[in-house]
């Protein structure tokens, strides 16, 4: 045990690590070594060091064509991991799962992968019909309403850019396919904090999402559900806002009460 007289070191080259960490990570775009040395206190020396033993551990990468520092796969993946378990957890799973049993229909909790939306979690009702997002699953993301909350987070250029190298296949009658139509729904996507699909995955399922924020208001997940057509219409799908709105609102004050 350590008495309150015997505080723990805060200035340990661990301390001083996590701290270069942070600031690359809640950056807004790729820092330079410099800004980073002046966010944590440190000679810029010690930041070469300290970014050299990230950098090899995939940590932190430098920006192609640039000197400057991003978030490296490592870190990206360590950081999914630890959302994923988080949204696994007893409580989470235990909102995910009365929200099924109340609207009656399958739910799950997705993150993006890449291009992909992946699946971290689900619950379905008895009733439930609706297309089975189970836990490993991956859907694209253009044609998913989660992955369209996704597409509607990117800065206006990113998603520019990936919608000009996106590759938009038909999977069902509805597939979104020209770059222009999903263009204007991620537009009223991120105007509306709110994402529908229309039998875009597979002919006669309708879906939708909402986001799950942190504190600071970043998107961290996504809650959808997954209803056929038959008996639920697409223009019906808003009467589903509500509840899952306060569901993800819950999942997101459980994740941050488990830091």
């Amino acid at each position: 045990m350590i008495s309150g007289s015997q505080a723990v070191p805060r200035d340990q080259p661990l301390d001083r690590l996590l701290h270069v960490l942070d600031v690359v990570a809640h950056a807004d775009r790729p820092i330079t070594m410099t800004d980073v040395a002046a966010a944590c206190g440190l000679p810029v020396p010690t930041v070469h060091r300290l970014v050299a033993q990230l950098e090899e551990r995939r940590l932190l990468k430098r920006v192609l064509g640039s000197k400057k520092l991003a978030v490296g796969a490592a870190l990206v993946n360590l950081g999914m991991a630890a959302v994923s378990a988080a949204m696994r957890g007893d409580q989470s799973h235990q909102i995910l799962v009365a929200l099924s049993n109340r609207i009656g229909e399958h739910c799950q909790l997705g993150q993006r992968v890449d291009d992909e939306v992946f699946y971290v979690d689900s619950a379905s009702a008895t009733r439930s019909q609706g297309l089975y997002f189970d836990h490993g699953h991956r859907s694209p993301l253009y044609c998913t309403s989660m992955g369209k909350l996704f597409l509607s987070e990117m800065p206006v250029e990113q998603f520019e850019w990936w919608l000009d190298h996106a590759v938009l296949e038909p999977l069902a009658p509805n597939t979104i396919v020209s770059t222009d139509t999903l263009r204007n729904v991620v537009r009223k996507v991120r105007k509306d904090q709110w994402a529908a699909s229309n039998e875009e995955v597979i002919a006669g399922v309708v879906g939708c999402a909402v986001p799950i924020r942190d504190a600071q208001g970043k998107l961290i997940a996504g809650l959808g559900i997954s209803v056929p057509s038959a008996r639920v219409a697409f223009d019906a799908l808003a009467e589903f806002r509500q509840p899952m709105e306060a569901a993800a609102a819950e999942i997101a004050a459980a994740i941050a009460a488990a830091d």
